[in-house]
């Protein structure tokens, strides 16, 4: 009976040796797998509450990229119009300075006169010039700062067909013909001109001061994301590898555990194998009695 009872025994702690086996084996391996990846949650049976609020993480930080990405964009192309508007703003203060000079009548002869219209027109066939090639990823950087937008007046002019007067809207684009009419109306179309570019890179100053301020939040929010991304998902490797380590050694004492229940078993049973022989051995014996 105590042979029976032994070999019962060891043939347990044989089995629950290989359950625990196969626990430090799944350990081993998930040690590896995350020293490996570089990430403790590899599944969602990791940590399922974990996944979840990764995903969520994941989404912000999407969404901040993506926000980051448009603003920089806008940054772009607001620079590149505040450069065109720049190059305006110095050919309209020019224009201004013409309308000035050209309001002097009685200081200049006919042919200056003449020689500041010209020049006029120059500065005005400049402005529509940029105005038609200045683009930014093929769209206009300058929608509606042609001559024949910025501006307006309206002055008194002869009706040609009716020789009526009338009020007549008249452009930067008109400027130069106003000179010899109208030098006043001209001067306040340079002044108007002048002011609307003026207003317009200002704006844009505002706006891109706007941006940099949200973008510096955006950046802050985003390293915020990551963090906590990192404290969920990034593994811990000091921690890893003593996990790893310390479920190799559990591993290698269990198979030596094993190995050693292993023994006791065949050497119980070779002791009831030799039991066996010996009753074996002695049945004829008691048959001829």
């Amino acid at each position: 009976m105590p042979i029976y009872g032994t070999s019962s025994l060891s043939l347990s702690n044989i089995s629950f040796g290989i359950s625990k086996l196969g626990q430090h084996q799944a350990d081993i391996n998930q040690s590896l797998e995350r020293l490996s990846t570089g990430k403790q949650i590899n599944r969602a049976s990791d940590d399922p509450s974990g996944l979840i609020a990764s995903n969520k993480l994941h989404a912000s930080k999407l969404s901040i990229d993506r926000r980051l990405t448009a603003f920089e964009r806008e940054t772009s192309f607001l620079g590149a119009q505040e450069g065109a508007l720049s190059v305006l703003s110095d050919l309209v203060i020019k224009l201004d300075a013409v309308t000035v000079e050209a309001a002097n009548t009685g200081a200049l002869t006919q042919q200056e006169q003449d020689l500041t219209i010209d020049e006029a027109q120059s500065i005005i066939t400049a402005i529509n010039h940029i105005y038609n090639t200045s683009t930014y990823q093929d769209n206009t950087l300058l929608t509606g700062f042609s001559a024949s937008d910025i501006g307006s007046v309206f002055v008194e002019q002869t009706n040609a067909e009716t020789g009526e007067l009338e009020l007549v809207e008249n452009s930067l684009a008109d400027l130069p013909d106003l000179l010899s009419t109208n030098p006043e109306a001209a001067q306040d179309l340079a002044k108007q001109a002048v002011a609307t570019i003026a207003g317009r890179r200002g704006a844009i100053g505002n706006r891109i001061n706007a941006i940099e301020s949200e973008t510096n939040a955006l950046l802050s929010e985003l390293t915020n994301t990551e963090d906590a991304l990192s404290l969920i998902e990034d593994a811990d490797y000091a921690k890893e590898t003593a996990n790893l380590v310390r479920a190799q050694i559990l591993e290698q004492a269990t198979i030596q555990t094993m190995l050693t229940q292993q023994k006791q078993v065949e050497s119980m049973l070779g002791l009831l194998t030799q039991s066996t022989s010996a009753i074996s051995a002695t049945a004829p014996i008691s048959n001829k009695l």
